[in-house]
C-alpha cells in the first residue's frame, strides 16, 4: 500500500512596523510570495514586528489589506482579524486574513501585490513594510485549485443566413487543450423546430463557413434532424478541430424567419469544448 503525506502548515508572514527608539536593525531582505488558490478560502496570518524583530503588541490596532493587479487597479480589500490578546505571547503580533472562495472568483491564475495600512491604538497610520528595506508591496500569486476550473460555454444566438443555411459564427475548439479524444458538447434549444442541425469542422485557423470563399475549409463533423422539437438537445463529438460552426436548415416552410438573422424554431446554442 501506498501513503502520502499531507502536511498542515501555518501560513506566516513577517511585516515590519517602523518605530521609534530602536536602533539595532535585524536584516530582512527577501520576503516569500504568498500562493493563493482558487476555489478555496485562503489563510494567512502577519506577525508584526520591528526593526529588530521583536513582535509588537497589536490588540488595540487594526489592519487593512488592499490587493491590486498589475496595473495598480484596487481588486479587493480585507479588514483583518486580530487574534492578539495583548498578553499572550503565542499570538502577540498576529492579525489573520482570510480570503473566501467568493474572494477567489475576482483574482486571476496572475500575480497581485498587497499593502497593509495599519492603524494603531492611537489612531495613528502606518504602512507595514515586507522588509527591512522599507518594500511596502507584498507579492501574492494565485494558482489554479485541486478541481478543474469552470469553463463557460459558448452562447451563439446570431444566424446569417447563406444559401439557404442559417450559419453561427466560427468558435475556437481550442486544439492545444484536447487530445484526440478531446470532448466537445452542443445544445441546442429548440421551440418546434423542424429542420437538420449541423456541426462543422477546420484544421483552418481562423476560417469562418459565414464566408463563401472559406465553406470548402470545412467539413460536416455530425449532423441531426429534428420534426417538431421542443425542449433541450444535445449533441456529443469528439475529435481535434481549429475551429467549429453550426449550420441550421429549415424544413418547415410555416416557420420563415423574421429577418436574415432570426431563426424560427431555434433560440441558440451552447458550445463547450
Amino acid at each position: 500500500m501506498q501513503y502520502v503525506t499531507g502536511y498542515i502548515l501555518p501560513n506566516e508572514l513577517d511585516v515590519l512596523l517602523h518605530t521609534d527608539g530602536t536602533e539595532r536593525r535585524f536584516e530582512k531582505v527577501y520576503e516569500r510570495p504568498i500562493k493563493l488558490y482558487k476555489e478555496f478560502d485562503n489563510s494567512f496570518t502577519i506577525v508584526v514586528k520591528n526593526q529588530d524583530q521583536k513582535k509588537q503588541f497589536v490588540n488595540d490596532a487594526s489592519c487593512e489589506l488592499q490587493i491590486s493587479n498589475e496595473d495598480d487597479a484596487l481588486v479587493i480589500t480585507k479588514v483583518g482579524a486580530v487574534q492578539d490578546d495583548g498578553s499572550s505571547t503565542a499570538t502577540k503580533g498576529h492579525i489573520k486574513f482570510t480570503l473566501t472562495e467568493s474572494d477567489m472568483l475576482k483574482l486571476d491564475q496572475t500575480f497581485y501585490h498587497g499593502v497593509l495600512k495599519f492603524t494603531g491604538n492611537d489612531s495613528t497610520v502606518s504602512i507595514l513594510y515586507a522588509d527591512t528595506r522599507y518594500d511596502a508591496k507584498i507579492n501574492f500569486e494565485v494558482v489554479q485549485g485541486t478541481s478543474p476550473e469552470f469553463k463557460a460555454s459558448t452562447q451563439l444566438d446570431a444566424f446569417t443566413l447563406i444559401d439557404g443555411e442559417f450559419v453561427t459564427s466560427s468558435v475556437d475548439a481550442e486544439p492545444n487543450r484536447n487530445s484526440n479524444d478531446g470532448l466537445h458538447t452542443a445544445v441546442y434549444y429548440l421551440d418546434n423546430f423542424s429542420g437538420t442541425i449541423k456541426i462543422l469542422g477546420t484544421m483552418t485557423e481562423g476560417a469562418s463557413y459565414a464566408t463563401d470563399s472559406q465553406q470548402a475549409e470545412f467539413f460536416v463533423i455530425d449532423s441531426q434532424e429534428y420534426a417538431e422539437e421542443t425542449g433541450r438537445r444535445y449533441v456529443n463529438f469528439t475529435g481535434v478541430f481549429k475551429r467549429v460552426a453550426f449550420a441550421a436548415h429549415h424544413s418547415d416552410s410555416t416557420g420563415a424567419p423574421d429577418s436574415s438573422t432570426v431563426l424560427s424554431g431555434l433560440n441558440k446554442i451552447l458550445y463547450r469544448s
